[in-house]
């Protein structure tokens, strides 16, 4: 689903692409996730988009802090 702001969609495009670059310079790794009330969700892991739907939140959250 995209954001309906053309603005907020840039803005997390160019997020997503900084941290892209930041994980390649540090090997770390992230987790981004955005809800908002109506529906609209975006959830990216490494800055990178797709997050299956059968992966919770609490999963992405659990795997980034090395959390069984």
């Amino acid at each position: 689903m995209e954001h309906p702001d053309a603005d907020v969609r840039q803005a997390i495009v160019k997020l997503c692409d900084a941290l892209c670059s930041w994980e390649r310079a540090t090997s770390r790794e992230s987790v981004l996730i955005i809800r908002e009330q109506g529906g609209f969700c975006y959830r990216a892991v490494s800055g990178k988009p797709g997050v299956p739907d059968d992966i919770t939140d609490e999963q992405l959250k659990r795997y980034i802090l090395n959390e069984p």
